[in-house]
C-alpha cells in the first residue's frame, strides 16, 4: 500500500472515530496518533487532510448534501459520510491530487471499510459533486 493511501486511510479512521464520539477535536486527534505512533511517516499527509475537513466542514458537507439528492448527511452511515468528506476534500482542496484518483481512493477505502452498497454510494456522490464543482 503507497503511503498516501495510508495515510488516507489513518485520515479516514480519524474522521470515523470524530463522527462517532462527537468530542473534542484537538484532543481526540492527539489522542489518535499517540496510539498510532509507529505511523509518525504517514502523519503529515493524514493530518492535512483532516484539518482541512474540518475547517471546511460546513462547506463540504453542503456540498456533498447538494450532489447527494435524496440523502441527508444525518441519514448516511458514518462510514459513507466520513468517506464523502475525506473524498470531497480532496476533490476540493487538493490541487495536486487528480480528482478522478480521489474519488478512486474513496471508493477503495469504502471497499475495506463500508457495506455491499457502500463503493458505488461514494463513487455516485463524488462524481456527481466533481461534475457539478468542475468548471466547464
Amino acid at each position: 500500500m503507497s503511503g498516501r493511501r495510508e495515510s488516507r486511510e489513518l485520515a479516514f479512521q480519524l474522521l470515523y472515530h470524530l463522527d462517532l464520539i462527537k468530542g473534542e477535536a484537538d484532543k481526540e486527534t492527539e489522542h489518535f496518533w499517540e496510539i498510532n505512533g509507529d505511523k509518525a511517516a504517514l502523519k503529515p499527509f493524514a493530518d492535512r487532510l483532516v484539518c482541512k475537513v474540518l475547517g471546511n466542514l460546513g462547506e463540504i458537507d453542503r456540498l456533498i448534501s447538494e450532489a447527494s439528492k435524496r440523502w441527508t448527511l444525518k441519514r448516511m452511515d458514518s462510514v459513507s459520510r466520513s468517506l464523502l468528506r475525506l473524498g470531497a476534500c480532496e476533490i476540493l482542496h487538493f490541487s495536486e491530487t487528480p480528482p478522478e484518483v480521489a474519488i478512486n481512493e474513496a471508493v477503495e477505502l469504502a471497499k475495506r471499510f463500508g457495506s455491499e452498497d457502500t463503493p458505488g454510494f461514494v463513487n455516485g456522490i463524488l462524481d456527481r459533486l466533481h461534475q457539478e464543482e468542475t468548471p466547464v
